[in-house]
């Protein structure tokens, strides 16, 4: 390990000597209260992660050949990696049922993305990635982008690559992905006599998944449409492959967006690449979002942004089906933003899965408050989740935005849970957070607590 850590730093102090002095370098130095130390090293071409606490250690290094040869820029990290893009979708690939009715959470055609490591990411495994850009040496009509990640808990290298067009003047946009590899996964071992799938033993499977984007905007215009369409395969423990689908729809006319997503799966032994199991069902969510100016008598500028989405999941094996609606109001000014949301959770039932829905039976329903203000010198922002028997409420503090050579914020949050009318769990938190910065060299730390 510390052969790898020297090995880093002498090529990172090495690529300084390509740029000019001002820009040769950046050094940032990081602690905190949980004895966490780190330091990242970065030049235009490399950067070194290195964070350490009790027992634990992650690191990470990157090399980029962009700022020495544009025509084909290469990236490469090792270390302690957090893989995301198309992969997360092949990991999960279902619907977002979350409680925003500010976001439509549509699909966009991706490939494989790599990220180094955090001063408090301490769970990722040593892997490697490799990014490589073909399109501007090799003069091809479209752009082309191959990836390729190794990782100790699969056996060989997955693989991803993106293609992307423009047509009519950049109005269209067309993009292409695939991204395939082998995926470990443990066994479904239970304790129990009966269980709620088969068993099966520890293996790998081969996983793949296609995704197709296309974007039209009107020049000179807000008016546009989106579609999306993903196919995802897994190799099944018990034998067959299996498939699951998924297809989004946007338009955006003038100030309204209005979305539809829609997921299928068949199979009652899905198993995705990161090891969870789907049940067989169809989900559905559309809704829209419209923002708009205004002035007000003192012709100071506003914006309200109200937008209502729903969100439904249609078990093709059990009888209830559970359905929820999101809808709230945002108001927002130079100096302030305040939104008001509320969800409503219910459940669709039928006598059994083959019948049509019968009945509504309502389940709970939650609020959320958020608030904010950009002052001169402080920023607050106060927030309010409350839920059927649990409650949290947090404030932030940052200020002032004005000043690069130093920020301070911090936080508080406090929650708790009833039941039956008593209070059966109770958490404070607060933390404080210091950035400093001086030319060549930032300095972080931060203090935080947790009371439960």
């Amino acid at each position: 390990m510390r052969k790898l850590y020297l090995l880093a730093i002498l090529i990172a102090a090495s690529t300084t000597k390509l740029c000019n002095a001002k820009e040769a370098f950046h050094l940032e130095l990081y602690g905190d209260s949980q004895k966490t130390g780190g330091t990242r090293f970065s030049t235009p071409v490399t950067e070194v992660r290195v964070a350490s606490r009790p027992e634990k250690i992650n690191f990470g290094l990157l090399f980029t050949s962009e700022n020495l040869y544009k025509k084909l820029p290469i990236e490469f990290k090792y270390g302690n990696l957090s893989f995301a893009g198309s992969v997360s979708k092949l990991n999960s690939p279902e619907l977002s049922n979350g409680r925003s009715p500010f976001s439509s959470s549509s699909l966009s055609a991706s490939c494989i993305t790599a990220s180094l490591p955090g001063y408090s990411t301490f769970s990722k495994p040593e892997s490697a990635f490799m990014q490589l850009k073909v399109n501007q040496l090799a003069k091809l009509p479209f752009l082309l982008t191959l990836n390729m990640a190794v990782n100790p808990e699969s056996s060989s290298p997955f693989f991803s690559t993106l293609l992307s067009k423009k047509f009519f003047s950049n109005q269209l946009s067309l993009s292409t992905s695939f991204t395939r590899g082998c995926f470990a996964y443990e066994d479904n071992n239970s304790s129990s006599w009966f269980l709620d799938s088969p068993w099966y033993a520890e293996d790998e499977a081969f996983c793949s998944l296609v995704q197709v984007s296309a974007d039209f905007r009107k020049k000179n215009s807000s008016t546009g449409i989106h579609s999306a369409f993903m196919a995802a395969f897994y190799e099944s423990p018990f034998g067959p492959y299996t498939e699951v689908y998924r297809s989004d729809l946007k338009f955006n006319i003038h100030k309204t967006e209005f979305f539809l997503s829609a997921f299928l799966n068949e199979y009652e032994d899905t198993l995705t690449s990161s090891g969870k199991e789907l049940d067989p069902c169809t989900q559905f969510k559309a809704g829209f979002i419209n923002k708009k100016p205004f002035l007000t008598g003192s012709q100071k500028l506003l914006f309200i942004k109200y937008g209502i989405n729903a969100f439904t999941r249609i078990n093709l094996t059990k009888e209830e089906h559970p359905l929820r609606i999101n809808t709230g109001i945002q108001l927002s000014s130079d100096i302030t933003a305040i939104s008001f949301s509320v969800s409503a959770d219910s459940k669709i039932l039928s006598p059994s899965p083959e019948a049509p829905p019968q009945s509504l039976e309502k389940d709970s329903i939650s609020f959320q408050i958020k608030n904010s203000w950009n002052l001169k010198k402080i920023t607050p922002a106060l927030s309010a989740v409350i839920e059927p028997e649990h409650y949290k409420f947090s404030l932030n503090l940052s200020g002032p935005a004005d000043k690069k050579n130093y920020k301070i914020s911090s936080n508080t949050s406090f929650s708790f849970s009833t039941s039956d009318g008593e209070i059966t769990d109770r958490k404070f938190s607060a933390s404080i957070n210091c950035r400093f910065n001086y030319k060549m060299l930032t300095i972080i730390g931060k203090l935080s607590a947790t009371i439960e």
